[in-house]
């Protein structure tokens, strides 16, 4: 599991931002804490803080380690803090398996360029590679086969990468267990530009319709819609190969017809269809984090908060959610330690953004509107 994620230099982060997912002692709701992680986390701040940013910093990894469908709005020109000087962004994450801690960190001096990568089990140096001095490199022979050909022309391919690819991985548990998690992260968002993703599989286009036949799904997607008093009869119409999602009514003649679900759905409820979607893809599958951008944008609160109470019952994966949201800032659902505000580069859990001790009867969401929450 992600433990904690540091960056700087990047986007509107110009000084380091750490995001620590280490749990507080509570007693209520102990199924979104997992292995003293919080496994399930939600990000709350004013527009323009850094939320989204913060996502597409953690999933600047996929970059490197994955051949995963990359986020397509990282421009270079944009790619690097405006304000400042320096052209080299450093990115820092520390993995929690069990009771075993896997560190990396690495620079780039450009997008998709890597300047240099470290990698540290329980603080013991593994890997240590500079691009621009790649002679110098170190690796740990205890762990990596001595006739590793560490001389090999990478072509500016991660070293990492490359040794995971290409060498016995029986001393490398940990190395296994670091990349299979950063190979099914998955980043998504709904918005009014439409959907984007990033991470967890290389699907390319629209796949909505094509995932419903897949899983031969149309009737659960049906039901599910139902939980949210949303009423539709659904049914997949195959064109040239092509699937379609079509939705049947009744005319004025008391005739039955049908038109395309996404032509007569809401935007909220379209959200709720790309959830689902993913929800079959994704969170029923291997997937290791799930962050959601801006997931509640189009949704009613009580939608929001139904997604949220699902996503938390479904514990084999971490999940981080950016929202407005405030309501979803209650006991009921989630706790104060997994609750953060993210500000003037620093984010922080709620439970650290005041001094006072934090109940389970009290009411998060009246105390951070009356300004009990303060993340200095």
């Amino acid at each position: 599991m992600l433990n904690k994620f540091s960056v700087s230099n990047f986007k509107g982060f110009k000084d380091t931002i750490t995001f620590d997912l280490t749990a507080k002692d509570y007693e209520f709701n102990p199924n979104i804490i997992k292995n003293g992680v919080v496994n399930k986390a939600i990000i709350y701040g004013k527009n323009g803080v850094g939320k989204s940013n913060l996502g597409k910093a953690i999933f600047d990894i996929i970059y490197h380690l994955t051949d995963n469908k990359k986020l397509d709005n990282n421009l270079p020109e944009t790619y690097f803090n405006l304000e400042s000087k320096q052209k080299v962004a450093s990115f820092k994450y520390t993995f929690k398996f069990d009771n075993d801690i896997v560190q990396y960190e690495y620079q780039r001096k450009a997008l998709g360029v890597l300047l240099n990568e470290t990698l540290y089990f329980n603080d013991e140096k593994i890997i240590d590679v500079n691009y621009d001095r790649y002679q110098d490199k170190y690796i740990n022979d205890q762990y990596i086969n001595a006739s590793f050909n560490a001389n090999i022309d990478l072509n500016g391919l991660s070293l990492i990468k490359y040794i995971y690819r290409n060498t016995d991985l029986s001393k490398l548990d940990l190395l296994s267990k670091m990349m299979n998690y950063v190979n099914n992260m998955l980043w998504f968002r709904s918005l009014s530009d439409g959907n984007s993703f990033a991470g967890f599989s290389n699907i390319q286009g629209a796949f909505l319709a094509d995932c419903l036949a897949q899983y031969n799904a149309v009737q659960e997607f049906q039901k599910f819609l139902e939980t949210y008093d949303l009423h539709y009869h659904l049914r997949l119409k195959e064109t040239n190969g092509v699937n379609t999602l079509m939705t049947q009514f009744t005319n004025e003649e008391g005739k039955t017809e049908e038109v395309p679900f996404e032509a007569v759905a809401s935007t909220g409820t379209k959200a709720i269809y790309l959830f689902f979607v993913w929800k079959k893809l994704a969170f029923e599958q291997k997937v290791s984090l799930v962050f959601i951008d801006e997931f509640d944008a189009f949704l009613h609160y009580e939608a929001a908060e139904s997604l949220v109470s699902g996503l938390n019952k479904l514990g084999g994966f971490q999940t981080i959610l950016t929202s407005h949201n405030t309501y979803l800032m209650n006991n009921k659902i989630t706790r104060p330690d997994s609750c953060y505000i993210i500000t003037d580069n620093r984010i922080k859990a709620l439970t650290d953004c005041t001094d006072k001790e934090i109940r389970e009867a009290h009411n998060l969401e009246k105390m951070y509107r009356n300004g009990a929450f303060v993340n200095e």
